[in-house]
């Protein structure tokens, strides 16, 4: 059986979905609403996600059998506690292979760092700063809370 795999943006305004071939090659692409349990709750986290997921399959020709690993950078994910509650909702897509997750600000630091390490800032719906050192052993954040938190430079910031 061919392994296939499958990468996943879920942001505050958008969740994208694409499924590859062993080699790289985007074979199908899915896009829904916001993947945000801060803003759209669990219960919507999870309905984006399904969709998404399902489109990117479906166009793919690919059954969650058979993916072979998975990677899911989800905005709003900022706490060890919420990881149980995360993989859950992962969980119920019924993907055959490893999954991994991470701050989707995380995506940008492994995608634009070819040592994995160094800052990355997202300014999106929100803002997110995450940083590693060149050991790897320290991690630095920006939680991305917005205005109430004093953290600016997102989206809805240039509204007002």
């Amino acid at each position: 059986m061919t392994d296939y795999y499958l990468g996943a943006d879920l942001g505050g305004t958008k969740t994208r979905v694409i499924v590859v071939d062993h080699q790289g090659k985007t074979l199908g692409f899915g896009e829904s609403g916001p993947g945000n349990h801060e803003t759209v709750g669990f219960d919507g986290f999870k309905a984006n996600l399904h969709q998404a997921v399902s489109q990117a399959l479906a166009a793919a020709g690919v059954t969650p059998a058979q993916i072979g690993g998975a990677g899911f950078g989800i905005a709003g994910y900022d706490w060890p506690v919420e990881y149980e509650p995360m993989l859950e909702v992962l969980g119920s897509l019924n993907l055959r292979g490893a999954i991994d997750l991470v701050n989707d600000t995380e995506l940008g630091l492994l995608a634009g760092s070819p040592r994995g390490w160094g800052v990355a800032v997202v300014s999106g719906t929100g803002c997110n700063c995450r940083g590693w050192d060149a050991t790897r052993t320290h991690f630095g954040r920006v939680t991305g809370g917005g205005l109430d938190c004093g953290e600016f430079a997102g989206a809805s910031e240039l509204m007002f």
